[in-house]
């Protein structure tokens, strides 16, 4: 047992005050009761020797130890409910970030606690909750409409800010999937080593102790900024491209064509169409669509029809384009070329 929770229950049970002396009080009168004493009228003393030798109850020679043993049984378990309990106070209500699939042994607990519960399908997490996959286990989160997460096995991600969707990878690795039109601070991934920050779509982190930090993109632009206060160099990566961040410093080189085939490969299993969005918004004009994507595109095809509005997703198949009236899927062979018209 804790030394710490053993301490606070003596004190309890030798009159001191604390958080666990209503308990104590609660405990003493439960067994006060089964301690009345029984009227001796009537009963000889060789009756009453008799039924108490007969008995098979093993008294505590101090009953101090029995208090002490009845608190462990009964608030040790109250306590563990009401220290995991703290993982879900902040989950919640408002936050958007859901569970979509996991395959074997997940886990959610609070920041700063070594209790766990079992994550499920379907749950919701939120400010303050820690993720752990355990080995072999992978977990996809849905992480607004249109963005969602792949946690690799032995990974450890901590939800900073669920409405700014910002995370602290502990360990392990992570693919993203992000939609293109996000302003930098829309997006963050905290480590040990700096930040990344997020311009768009699809990029994995790994973290551990004994290599640092390292990012590696496959589609769009991720900026990673070293954590260190007298050197926070900013380096913005492009597809094809990966960066180490350690204490040493920025080491950045491209992916080989190898490489680049795996990180394409491991994306299959974090699919555009798997991922929750709204495909029925439309727009009034096309400056209301510039202003709130910041650019405007027009999407020429291969037998010379032309479609404008923004390419906000893409994956090996399509291209996903919002248009004024709704988000629309364009086979990729059938694009001649992409046009930025503002």
């Amino acid at each position: 047992m804790d030394e710490e929770l053993e301490k606070r229950i003596r004190e309890a049970i030798e009159g001191g005050s604390n958080d666990l002396t209503p308990s104590i009080d609660r405990l003493n009168s439960l067994i006060a009761k089964s301690w009345v004493d029984q009227p001796l009228s009537n009963s000889s003393f060789e009756e009453i020797y008799k039924k108490a030798s007969s008995t098979s109850v093993k008294m505590f020679r101090h009953k101090a130890w029995y208090f002490l043993a009845a608190a462990v049984i009964l608030i040790t378990p109250l306590l563990f409910l009401l220290r995991t309990g703290k993982a879900f106070k902040q989950t919640t209500s408002g936050s958007s970030i859901l569970v979509l699939h996991l395959n074997g042994k997940v886990y959610l607990s609070a920041a700063g606690s070594k209790d766990r519960l079992a994550l499920n399908e379907g749950e919701n997490v939120g400010k303050g909750q820690v993720l752990s996959t355990d080995r072999n286990s992978t977990l996809s989160l849905s992480v607004a409409k249109g963005e969602a997460m792949l946690l690799e096995s032995e990974t450890d991600l901590e939800v900073v800010d669920d409405q700014k969707r910002t995370f602290r990878l502990h360990s392990g690795k992570l693919l993203t999937h992000i939609h293109k039109n996000l302003k930098k601070e829309d997006f963050k991934i905290l480590t040990s080593n700096g930040v990344v920050e997020v311009r768009g779509t699809k990029f994995s982190v790994t973290e551990s102790a004994e290599f640092g930090t390292q990012v590696s993109v496959l589609e769009g632009r991720v900026a990673a900024i070293r954590g260190n206060e007298a050197d926070k160099g900013e380096q913005v990566l492009e597809p094809g491209q990966r960066i180490r961040l350690n204490s040493r410093g920025f080491q950045r080189s491209f992916l080989t064509s190898s490489e680049l085939t795996e990180l394409s490969n491991e994306f299959t299993r974090l699919t555009v169409e798997e991922i929750p969005r709204d495909t029925t918004k439309s727009f009034s004009t096309k400056d209301e669509l510039f202003k709130e994507y910041q650019r405007f595109e027009r999407v020429v095809l291969t037998d010379k029809s032309s479609l404008e509005g923004v390419i906000i997703d893409m994956d090996g198949d399509f291209l996903y384009l919002q248009t004024l009236q709704k988000e629309i899927r364009i086979p990729r062979d059938s694009v001649q070329e992409v046009i930025q018209v503002r």
